[in-house]
């Protein structure tokens, strides 16, 4: 939903990318990984009970991830893998997040947090899921309600302000209406390329 914001805000990161480029001689991949690291020790500050510490950690992994693409193109590095390295890290980076909530729950005895986390791993894997298969057929697929910035926001909003169970609650429902939003895209794209091709 917020994806759809991606080139106007361009206007003010790609300075930062530069800066990032020029002065800390950085490139797109050290940034990647940055992030990964950081949303490790989120996932422990989770297990540890500190939420609003891993609320904090989760807007500079956030972070990261939004100032990498911006970094790549100041720096030229825009690439095929780089991109490809970019999905793959996002998803390590969401599961051990989420494995984080579930371990913290676990260990309050939280049986329904546990669950609803649960429940939210299956529906951000299978966003990601979606979309790939849609491209994998020719298909773009980026739309729904909680795509990785919105799920981010709701986390760290849960997290930041003690009201976590609520925050994943929602995120067990609407990940799930996402994959859902996207299979019946899919289909409705599908049979109108099919339709075209008939025409053809």
């Amino acid at each position: 939903m917020l994806g759809r914001y991606r080139e106007p805000v361009r206007a003010w990161i790609d300075p930062i990318g530069r800066v990032l480029h020029q002065r800390l001689h950085m490139r797109p991949n050290h940034l990647t990984i940055i992030g990964l690291g950081v949303s490790l020790a989120c996932a422990a500050a989770f297990v540890t009970g500190r939420t609003r510490a891993a609320g904090v950690l989760l807007i500079v992994a956030g972070l990261c991830d939004f100032f990498d693409g911006s970094l790549a193109r100041a720096s030229g590095q825009v690439s095929a893998f780089g991109a490809f390295l970019d999905s793959v890290i996002d998803r390590y980076s969401d599961l051990v997040v989420l494995l984080g909530v579930v371990l913290y729950y676990h260990r309050a005895a939280d049986t329904q947090g546990v669950f609803l986390t649960m429940i939210t791993m299956v529906g951000t894997i299978m966003i990601s899921y979606t979309k790939a298969r849609a491209q994998s057929i020719g298909l773009a697929c980026e739309i729904g309600l909680m795509e990785r910035p919105e799920r981010l926001i709701v986390l760290i909003a849960g997290a930041t302000f003690n009201v976590l169970t609520p925050a994943v609650i929602a995120l067990a429902v609407l990940t799930n209406v996402t994959a859902l939003q996207r299979i019946l895209y899919t289909r409705r794209a599908a049979a109108a390329a099919a339709r075209e091709d008939a025409l053809r």
